[in-house]
């Protein structure tokens, strides 16, 4: 048995819009209302950009009669704040808005608020993710980038899983990049495609495809496996760290 680790939520989009209301719904039936909001991945665009992430976050739980509270996080700086960490470490749900992910990841990397982030999931607390969100909950592997600084690309709170987002979009586009993902997991590792407007949720031991569109699974020869909302993704492992609580 596994165990019950909080939500996980890898979304390939939609954040803080009407399409993830099934998702906001869920975590605030199953989590509490302490939610919080975090747009480190989109630090670099500035300020501004930030805080429209903010106030679109605000104004889609006002939807839900909650109040959530943005925690700005430009950098690790930032995250090793211990005011940040407390507000992280007291959430029911802490959502992470898009942008970078190896921003993300490097600015969270052996943080307070990364400490907190993952503590408070193993007591219960959702941890979201959206695009540049899944740079903490993606298992960390090479960048696709040539000119990428180092560092890691993803935390890995969701480990082993690798979620590509906007997959949609990315297969009619760049299927070049699906290759080179699939291409550079390692053993025990997962590669799934999250569409536009979906998201996949690890929840109660399994995941379950929540949203409009798709998610897909591959295997290593890029064969690959297509769910939909309301399936439950079978082939696709838990997180290492629910088996390594559950021990």
């Amino acid at each position: 048995m596994t165990s019950p680790l909080g939500p996980l939520v890898l979304a390939g989009s939609g954040e803080y819009t009407p399409t993830m209301d099934i998702v906001d719904r869920y975590l605030l039936e199953q989590c509490g209302d302490k939610v919080v909001l975090i747009a480190t991945s989109c630090a670099q665009e500035g300020e501004e950009r930030m805080t429209w992430w903010e106030q679109l976050g605000i104004a889609q739980f006002l939807r839900f009669g909650v109040v959530a509270t943005p925690v700005r996080i430009v950098d690790s700086a930032d995250a090793n704040v211990p005011e940040h960490a407390e507000r992280i470490a007291a959430a029911d749900i802490i959502w992470f808005s898009g942008g970078s992910p190896p921003y993300l990841a490097q600015a969270f990397n052996e943080t307070a608020c990364f400490r907190a982030l993952e503590a408070a999931n193993r007591r219960g607390a959702a941890v979201a993710g959206s695009s540049g969100g899944l740079g903490v909950l993606n298992v960390d592997m090479p960048s696709l980038q040539i000119d990428a600084p180092p560092g890691p690309t993803g935390l890995g709170l969701a480990a082993p899983i690798r979620a590509m987002a906007h997959f949609d979009r990315m297969e009619a586009r760049r299927p070049e990049a699906i290759e080179r993902t699939v291409g550079a997991l390692l053993p025990g590792q997962k590669a799934i495609g999250v569409d536009e407007d979906t998201a996949i949720v690890w929840t109660k031991g399994a995941w379950h495809v929540m949203g409009h569109k798709r998610a897909v699974v591959y295997e290593s020869d890029l064969s690959r496996t297509i769910f939909h909302p309301g399936a439950v993704i079978d082939i696709l492992p838990p997180p290492t760290r629910s088996l390594s609580l559950s021990k």
